[in-house]
This record gives C-alpha cells, sequence and structure tokens, in this order.
C-alpha cells in the first residue's frame, strides 16, 4: 500500500529551512536596496532642523545645488554648492585661483562642500554609511557618516543626526535620480 502522508520534517529541519528562507530574502531587499541607490542623484533641498522643529537653512542656504553619486564597486562622492552660490574668485583657472585673495578665497570654500569615499549599506536598519578618505574639511577625513535612509520612486531622502551650533539637530537631504548619460 502506498502511503499519501507528507513526509514529515524534523524541527531541525523545519528552523534550518526557515532560517535559508530568511536569509535568502535579507540579501534580496539589501540587494534591491543597493541597486536602487546606485547612480547620480541631484540635489532638490536640505533642511536643518531644530530641536523644536523649526527649519533653519544654517550653511547651504535655501536653493543649494549639488550631486550625489554612489557607484557598483562600493565608492561615492557628495558636491554641494550653496545657496547664493559663490562668484569670487573669478578666475577661470587652478592658477589664477590660487593667486587670488584670500578672502576671495574663503568666500569660496565657505560656499562649497565636498568628500568622497567607500559606502556600506544596511538594508534592514535601511541606512547608507559614508566612509570619508578625502574632505574639503580635513577634519572628516577618516570619519564615518551615518545617514537614515528612503528610496521613494525617483527621491532618495537620507537624515542625519549631528550636533552643531550647540544644539543636536537632524539634517535632511532630498535628492531626485539622475537619469543615465547618452551619448
Amino acid at each position: 500500500m502506498i502511503s499519501r502522508r507528507a513526509p514529515q520534517l524534523g524541527l531541525a529541519t523545519f528552523c534550518a529551512l526557515l532560517l535559508g528562507c530568511s536569509a535568502t530574502a535579507q540579501i534580496k531587499t539589501d540587494l534591491t536596496l543597493r541597486e536602487r541607490l546606485t547612480g547620480a542623484w541631484r540635489l532638490v533641498s536640505i533642511e536643518t532642523i531644530r530641536p523644536s522643529g523649526e527649519i533653519i537653512y544654517p550653511f547651504y542656504g535655501k536653493h543649494p545645488q549639488g550631486l550625489i553619486v554612489y557607484d557598483r564597486s562600493g565608492w561615492m562622492s557628495v558636491q554641494i554648492v550653496s545657496d547664493p552660490a559663490p562668484t569670487v574668485p573669478a578666475a577661470d583657472s587652478r592658477e589664477g585661483f590660487a593667486a587670488a585673495p584670500v578672502a576671495e578665497k574663503a568666500q569660496a570654500a565657505e560656499g562649497y562642500y565636498a568628500y568622497a569615499g567607500t559606502w556600506t549599506l544596511d538594508a534592514a536598519n535601511r541606512t547608507v554609511t559614508h566612509h570619508i578618505k578625502q574632505s574639503l574639511v580635513p577634519g572628516e577625513r577618516g570619519e564615518d557618516f551615518l545617514r537614515h535612509l528612503s528610496v521613494e520612486g525617483d527621491r532618495l531622502t537620507l537624515n542625519a543626526k549631528i550636533h552643531e551650533m550647540g544644539e543636536d539637530h537632524q539634517r535632511k537631504l532630498v535628492w531626485q535620480r539622475l537619469p543615465p548619460e547618452q551619448p
């Protein structure tokens, strides 16, 4: 006589299968979020939120411009130009910039921010960490910047908790995906 009963799984086998499915689902989630994050993004807005909920614009102004890039090999870079954008020095070469008055070079540095390094993703906690290799601000080199992230459609939102100006702030940066460049 042939038995029509389903084979019985032992508890250990069942748990191993369940954990395997869970790990596979986590890997798929990581890859999906990684794929969605990879690419070039144009800055839409930066808001600094004080503990009271007040939104301020202390460093970049209300309409800064910028670009952030996450590549598939794990490298990233970000550049931000404040609003209003610096207009001096007006030199069109590195040599001309170097010869400009110190006050003009300081104004240019205050209106520009950039860093580059590697990035790691924690999809389960919806965070990306920027591991800074080079920065316009020398003291940031070697630092890790943790950002909470969400990707909805063509929008990427990065949130960071920072302590500046004597209080804790939340910095919210919104980016819009750029389409691939066409030759």
